[in-house]
């Protein structure tokens, strides 16, 4: 079980897997978790700091691995 709760501040991972250049672009962004599907192993985060042209407030599902608390 995940310790990632609903509400709980959370970071991107960066992603030593992702080809270069420009590199993992998601890294060091920030957002509020709003979802989780935990059998399926996501987490839907809503975005409060991004550096890139992905607004805030944006919600992206990623793979629970790839988020850490903040």
């Amino acid at each position: 079980m995940s310790n990632i709760k609903v509400g709980d501040k959370v970071g991107i991972k960066d992603r030593s897997d992702w080809p270069s250049p420009p590199g993992y672009q998601l890294a060091d962004f920030e957002g509020d978790v709003i979802s989780i599907m935990e059998e399926e192993g996501f987490v839907t985060i809503r975005l409060v700091k991004t550096s890139t042209a992905i607004l805030r407030d944006t919600s992206l599902t990623l793979r629970l691995e790839n988020i850490e608390n903040k």
